[in-house]
């Protein structure tokens, strides 16, 4: 006995019941359907409406908002003149460049065209021009030589011309007497007296030649250290017949001692060459000189004149009665101005006095007192 087969549903009765399934769905839950859907609608009303109000509410939107259009306004002004830059340092320059040559162009082939056209002077011609220049200038050196000559002769005149008249103004005894004796009787022929007329013009110029020997004597002793420029200065200042040279030969005079009194002309470490001053003796230092020696060698004016400064140095600790009067010597008589000074300070330092430096006539009266 078979089982029966189960009962078959055709396509049609399918559909059928799906339709009737969807009819009912539709019918039973129309208000559960509008329910969800006004729950979601809600739903999304309510978040739009916080997004809303939170960008409502928020202090940093409308800051951020200013920032953001400022930033990018001065972005844009930054790239405006960064372009600009660029335009006109990399891109005008070869424009320039490049546009150059072609105006440049046309005067150039047109001096080339001018040179290739004139005719090329020859090595003949480059010769002869500078042979010619050569002999103009040889002619012309020898025109400068032989007016530099005579434009010396003329100095050398003038110049001797000029000692001759200040030498009769000096000695009124070098002026030619006249030859005829001078009377009173009318009618009796005289002769001017020969004397020489000199303009205040030249008088000038012979006081302004004068006072420039002057400096050059005070010049000679600060840069020697030699007395016989400083005692010429001293015939100066003391000649009678030169009474408007007297201030002038005074003040080349203080220039020159105030020079010497401050100049240091010796080596700060300079010491005696025993060997060589004191050959045949034991002699080995400074300390074994006797002072008799030492006043011997500061006597001696053909040694060196830093080795006469140093035994002035070297005398202010002699007890010999005679070293006073030899550093006094030395300080009128010596030729060498550093050692008259050195022996000034030496003797000061032993009598403790002070004195004008180079004050020989104050120095001669202490030693007179001295002496009695």
């Amino acid at each position: 006995m078979s089982d029966p087969l189960p009962p078959t549903s055709s396509p049609d009765t399918d559909a059928e019941d799906e339709a009737e399934a969807a009819l009912v769905f539709a019918r039973c839950s129309p208000a559960q359907a509008d329910a969800k859907s006004g729950a979601t609608h809600a739903k999304a009303k309510s978040s739009t409406s916080g997004l809303e109000d939170n960008l409502r509410g928020s202090p940093l939107t409308s800051r951020y908002l200013v920032i953001s259009l400022s930033t990018s306004i001065l972005i844009g002004v930054l790239l405006l003149l960064v372009g600009r830059w660029f335009y006109l340092e990399k891109i005008e320059p070869r424009l320039s460049l490049s546009a150059s040559p072609a105006t440049t162009a046309a005067p150039a082939a047109a001096s080339a065209s001018s040179a290739s056209s004139a005719p090329a002077p020859s090595d003949a011609a480059i010769r002869e021009e500078l042979a010619k220049s050569a002999e103009q200038i040889a002619a012309l050196e020898k025109q400068v030589n032989v007016m530099r000559r005579e434009q010396l002769l003329m100095q050398q005149k003038t110049r001797e011309s000029l000692e001759n008249i200040s030498a009769t103004l000096k000695i009124p005894e070098l002026v030619p007497a006249p030859e005829a004796s001078v009377t009173d009787q009318p009618g009796t022929p005289r002769m001017a007296d020969m004397k020489p007329q000199v303009t205040p013009t030249q008088q000038e110029f012979l006081q302004l030649k004068e006072r420039n020997r002057l400096t050059q004597y005070a010049d000679e002793a600060i840069a020697t250290g030699e007395r016989r420029p400083l005692g010429i200065l001293v015939e100066y200042i003391r000649d009678p017949q030169l009474p408007h040279l007297h201030d002038a030969a005074q003040a080349e005079f203080m220039r020159a001692v105030r020079a010497i009194q401050i100049l240091q002309r010796e080596a700060p470490g300079y010491r005696l060459p025993v060997a060589e001053l004191f050959k045949d003796s034991n002699i080995r230092s400074e300390a074994d000189i006797k002072p008799e020696a030492l006043l011997k060698l500061l006597a001696d004016y053909k040694t060196s004149w830093e080795v006469r400064v140093r035994v002035c140095f070297l005398l202010i600790g002699s007890p010999l009665p005679e070293t006073n009067a030899q550093l006094i010597k030395s300080i009128k008589e010596d030729p060498s101005l550093d050692v008259a000074k050195h022996a000034q300070l030496a003797l000061e330092q032993r009598i403790k006095i002070r004195f004008r430096i180079f004050d020989t006539i104050a120095i001669d009266e202490w030693f007179k007192t001295q002496g009695k």
